[in-house]
């Protein structure tokens, strides 16, 4: 429990106390309480609520797409095995175990020029950061379900093949209902995980294409540490009300679609 107060309870509470007082060093007390901070921070002219909508739309993008091309690479991986799958599998962890910077040089050195026949550059767009996302994060989303696959017995399908089932309908009828509570699992991680993303960002954004780990880590260079405590603050309900809300749907919700619980 001590442990635990010393590296959860007490970094909190110091973003909270830090968020609350006209400028860092200032002791919290009655008369120094202010939620200035908070203030600028949901006014018009922030950058938080960008930062905020760009991070979602990002998080909630990639986190969908994954989950759509998991459970196909996942089938694919299992049931048809080869030696180009395999060494497929086995460069999906590579984006992943890099630095997000190597990474983030990789899509900025692949996107600088104009992609041919289209002539769109997609550097200084969300697209860049969607795109790093979705390479960054494949390999999260995917491990659940490949795993979830593995166990699924092929039995099944054989039986539903005597009996004259197409592949369409043993995908929908079989593999789709067991893999989806992986797939969701997966994907919500992804979401947890990239919501509050940085070191990829940290190269890839442009101005009105923040992100909140973006917007956070700006504040606190530029010594603005009160502020980038009231966002970090807002991170931190953001996420919690969202375990909660699936806490309280995960009675409705397969087993195992809600990654923290059994």
């Amino acid at each position: 429990a001590i442990v635990l107060m010393f590296i959860l309870v007490a970094p909190l509470v110091a973003l909270v106390v830090t968020s609350l007082v006209p400028t860092l060093g200032v002791p919290l007390t009655w008369e120094t309480l202010t939620f200035k901070a908070y203030g600028t921070m949901l006014s018009q002219h922030s950058a938080t609520w960008r930062a905020l909508s760009n991070s979602l739309v990002l998080s909630i993008s990639a986190s969908v797409c994954l989950m759509l091309l998991s459970v196909p690479l996942a089938y694919l991986l299992v049931r048809y095995p080869s030696r180009g799958l395999n060494w497929l599998h086995q460069a999906i962890d590579i984006p992943y175990t890099l630095p997000g910077v190597v990474l983030a040089i990789a899509f900025i050195l692949l996107f600088a020029r104009p992609l041919p026949i289209v002539e769109y550059t997609l550097y200084g767009t969300l697209w860049i950061i969607f795109l790093a996302y979705m390479a960054r994060f494949l390999t999260v989303c995917l491990k659940p379900v490949h795993n979830s696959m593995l166990q699924l017995d092929p039995a099944m399908e054989e039986a539903a093949c005597l009996a004259g089932a197409t592949l369409h309908q043993r995908l929908r009828h079989i593999v789709l209902p067991l893999l989806l509570p992986a797939a969701f699992a997966g994907a919500l991680v992804v979401f947890m995980t990239a919501v509050n993303e940085l070191t990829v960002s940290a190269l890839l954004w442009s101005a009105g294409h923040e992100t909140l780990g973006v917007v956070i880590f700006n504040l606190d260079e530029s010594g603005n540490k009160v502020l980038a405590a009231a966002v970090s603050v807002m991170v931190v309900i953001l996420v919690a009300v969202v375990m909660l809300l699936l806490n309280g749907l995960g009675r409705y919700l397969p087993k195992g679609a809600i990654a923290w619980q059994n």
